[in-house]
């Protein structure tokens, strides 16, 4: 059996797991490794904080976990890693292939070391375009739906940059929609942020906000209870969020700030609406009506084709690609 290294955010939900799951299909006995060290709380305020520390304690963290050789190392995002962590990866592994699901702007580490990959893939079309890398869109993990909507609107986000205004902004031009929100904040300064600097936000919406994050079945269970639902791409990311693919796997519309999504073809015509935080609230009702009427729908991505695409041609494909 080939051996696999994969590398990843290991506290992002179930993001890892059914790229396991594809990679021991296609005949990869997978060992997992943390994006950074420690792989604790301090570790990801040194990554956000983009501190040089994280990159000295990742390859300690690195070499004191690494045996053997690999088939293939996979990197998804790989925020505490270095050039002299991957010239480490390179003394274990025969290929190395890096993906990033965020923008350079937004997690810059690989800017100066995904040179050293052997294959090096976005999640983002500026970041694609700008630098000449391919662009592999996200996937979905999501069962399908198990009981009809309950609710007009479901909306699950985890609160940055504008998406409370984002949604407060939605509410308010859609008085008469149900809606079923969790928004999430698990960083209490972060909340205390918010609220010293939108207290009337924090204090409308204040009942739909937790410290923490649904498990992926009950996040999707909640996400499945709308019939649209709300997606707003950070500003410093052009990037289809996984959130878009969940809803589609769930049979959800989507309406979205994002123009990348509407422009992709990876949705059916008239399931995504594009509207913007300073769009026009007054044409969002026709909008809204055109998207809970919308029966039509692609097909899910799934992680095959994911896994597919990120690794390229030359791998071997699972027994029911060939």
């Amino acid at each position: 059996m080939m051996r696999c290294l994969l590398i990843t955010p290991l506290s992002f939900y179930a993001f890892h797991a059914p790229i396991r799951a594809e990679l021991l299909a296609r005949g990869y006995a997978v060992d997992l490794l943390n994006e950074e060290y420690p792989a604790n709380r301090l570790g990801k305020l040194l990554g956000k904080l983009a501190l040089p520390l994280l990159r000295h304690l990742t390859l300690r963290g690195l070499q004191a976990r690494l045996e053997g050789r690999y088939d293939l190392i996979l990197i998804l995002k790989g925020r505490g890693l270095g050039p002299a962590a991957l010239h480490l990866l390179r003394r274990h592994g025969d290929r190395i292939i890096g993906y990033n699901f965020d923008s350079f702007a937004f997690n810059p580490s690989p800017r100066d070391w995904h040179h050293l990959t052997d294959r090096y893939a976005t999640f983002d079309p500026a970041d694609a375009a700008s630098h000449g890398l391919p662009l592999v869109p996200l996937f979905s993990a999501a069962p399908p739906r198990a009981a009809p909507p309950s609710h007009d609107l479901s909306v699950l986000m985890r609160l940055h940059s504008q998406r409370l205004a984002y949604l407060d902004l939605v509410l308010a031009a859609l008085p008469g929609a149900s809606a079923a929100v969790y928004l999430y904040e698990p960083n209490p300064l972060m909340l205390l942020a918010r609220w010293l600097t939108s207290p009337r936000l924090m204090a409308r919406h204040a009942r739909r906000i937790h410290r923490q994050p649904l498990p992926h079945d009950l996040a999707m269970a909640h996400l499945a209870k709308g019939r649209v639902t709300l997606d707003y791409a950070h500003p410093r990311q052009t990037g289809i969020t996984i959130r878009c693919f969940e809803a589609q796997a769930l049979g959800v519309a989507i309406l979205t700030n994002n123009p990348a999504v509407t422009g992709s073809g990876l949705f059916a015509p008239g399931w995504v609406a594009e509207f913007g935080l300073n769009g026009d609230t007054g044409t969002l009702p026709d909008h809204f009506a055109a998207l809970m009427q919308n029966a039509s729908q692609n097909p899910p991505r799934q992680v095959r084709q994911f896994v597919t695409e990120l690794l390229g041609v030359s791998v071997p494909q699972s027994r029911d690609e060939t």
